[in-house]
């Protein structure tokens, strides 16, 4: 059964409200649709996080197209090309965001992993890259101008994991397994060494794996052989399950820290019958997830994603959803839907576009990014296993590499 979501309606009294009042006067004729394209991991190792990116941009395209959008005095609709990297940019990957550029000529593309391999590419022929996924550490921002990013970066969230543990679980001694060869985990890696000597808590192991094993028995042995009080396990959802779950194979039964966005239908898929106890005593920590926020756009998304897919939705499918809309906005404020240079522009200017559900902070000119990166909410989720489900457990923001006026939930789960 196909449900309209709310986020549609609310576009739809927005446009409405807009034309009635002068602001969406269409007089100029349709201007027919615009294409934009999309590279995502729908198959492959990290095919945990492209379908769910493609359901939430269905959901946005939808939404906007409800009212459409103005761009010089034509009302427009969108319409996306999708791609499937299959985890693998650099010949997929590649291969895919050629054929949009130079033969489908988009003006824009969301992406989410790839950008280092698509740099070179954006040399050639430059456009405006949108990323909907990547928060690794170094910014990928640093690799080329073209590049803007929908989420805070990894030094904004993993700090709350490392003052969580010291300050909530009593943790004085952490230790880190590490998917090897693996971007996001080694840049976590880093970024949890570096707030462990600004907290006082001791790396006491560091241990690697390489990304393609299926047997972490080593990595594991040594992380617990130095005696931690926690383990933090760094890579990305489809990655650190699998570990997570020898782990307390292997009898280790203390907390488990990550930032990986795990949520309740990953956690049964990929750890089995057993999830609800392997995820007993897990600590998550990255960007807010649509379950948890308090905004409510954002939860109204949650429900209608829930709705429409049965299935819980990531804190990548609010970005995912509200990608046609920021496009739309560049769009209207550059005067064009196909001028590349004039949309990158317009991208440093926009305001937080109406209709949008990640819940993003504006910077003090009230400007979506700064410095190309779009800022929001940090928070550390636990597991509740009476209901198997997540909760909030505190909610904070980083300044200087630390945790600053975190809140705490008092009893998450309750």
């Amino acid at each position: 059964m196909h449900v309209k979501s709310a986020a549609a309606l609310t576009a739809a009294t927005i446009f409405v409200s807009a034309t009635a009042c002068g602001l969406g006067d269409d007089s100029g004729g349709d201007g027919g649709t615009v294409t934009v394209g999309a590279i995502m991991s729908m198959s492959g190792i990290y095919s945990t996080l492209g379908p769910a990116q493609k359901n939430a941009m269905v959901m946005g395209v939808e939404a906007l197209n409800e009212a459409g959008f103005m761009v010089d005095g034509k009302r427009y609709e969108m319409q996306v090309d999708y791609a499937d990297d299959r985890s693998d940019a650099a010949t997929a990957g590649l291969a895919e965001l050629r054929e949009m550029i130079e033969v489908r000529e988009v003006p824009v593309v969301a992406f989410g992993l790839g950008a280092d391999v698509y740099a070179e590419q954006m040399e050639r022929t430059p456009l405006p890259m949108i990323n909907i996924l990547d928060s690794a550490y170094p910014s990928i921002l640093d690799l080329d101008e073209h590049y803007f990013r929908t989420r805070s970066d990894s030094p904004s969230y993993v700090p709350g994991c490392v003052s969580f543990a010291r300050d909530q679980l009593g943790v004085e001694r952490l230790s880190v397994i590490t998917a090897s060869g693996e971007t996001y985990g080694e840049g976590l890696t880093q970024l949890v060494t570096r707030s462990a000597q600004l907290e006082g808590v001791e790396i006491a192991a560091t241990a690697e794996f390489p990304l393609d094993a299926t047997d972490f028995g080593n990595a594991i042995n040594e992380a617990v052989a130095a005696d931690p009080d926690a383990v933090y396990l760094s890579s990305v959802t489809a990655v650190i399950l699998p570990v997570l779950k020898q782990l307390r194979q292997s009898g280790y039964d203390g907390p488990v820290l990550h930032s990986s966005g795990v949520n309740p239908d990953q956690a049964e898929d990929i750890l089995g019958a057993d999830f609800n106890s392997i995820m007993e005593d897990n600590y998550d920590c990255a960007g807010a997830l649509p379950d948890t926020s308090t905004n409510p756009a954002t939860t109204t998304f949650a429900r209608d994603y829930r709705i429409m897919y049965d299935e819980y939705p990531q804190d990548l499918t609010l970005w995912a959803y509200d990608f046609p809309f920021i496009v739309a906005e560049a769009m209207t404020e550059a005067g064009t839907t196909t001028d590349r240079e004039a949309i990158l522009a317009a991208l440093h200017e926009i305001d937080i576009p109406l209709g949008t559900v990640s819940g993003w902070i504006a910077d003090e000119e009230g400007h979506l990014f700064t410095d190309r990166m779009a800022r929001t909410a940090s928070e550390v989720t636990t597991w509740c296993p009476a209901d198997q489900s997540l909760a909030s457990a505190m909610i904070f923001r980083v300044r200087d590499g630390r945790v600053d006026s975190p809140i705490v939930m008092n009893d998450p789960c309750g």
